[in-house]
């Protein structure tokens, strides 16, 4: 990937390839999809958790602490997927700022790209890179 400027402002646009593109659009999607039946999956192993133990004479205190621990695994998945969300529409004012603008790639849009719209000029972007 490589910038060009685009004017006085020392703005600069991303150039991309179609192939990579695709390639982005395809694993984000799978990222989704795949956040999703986690979070899924762990819906079903809380409702058989109670259901199974339901009459079982577990003591409370011991199925409080399991479903605290269960609940805190989906409460960690939902953050890693709220960050994903994130990066996907950070990925989108990307896309739009590139050569490939034009280009849909099939993945979702942005309800509201302006939330998400980076720097363009070089001094920002140094200016918010992270200290090393």
């Amino acid at each position: 990937m490589k910038r060009a400027p685009l004017g006085r402002e020392e703005t600069f646009m991303t150039f991309l390839t179609e192939a990579a593109g695709h390639v982005i659009s395809s694993d984000m999607v799978a990222v989704f999809h795949s956040t999703d039946d986690a979070l899924l999956a762990s819906a079903r192993v809380t409702a058989s958790l109670l259901e199974g133990t339901a009459k079982s004479g577990l003591h409370p205190r011991a199925k409080q602490r399991l479903l605290e621990s269960l609940n805190a695994g989906v409460t960690k998945m939902l953050e890693g997927r709220k960050d994903m969300v994130n990066a996907h529409g950070q990925m989108i004012v990307i896309h739009r700022q590139s050569n490939l603008a034009p280009v849909g790639f099939g993945c979702w849009g942005a309800p509201n790209a302006e939330a998400f719209s980076l720097p363009t000029s070089a001094s920002s972007i140094e200016s918010d890179a992270p200290e090393a």
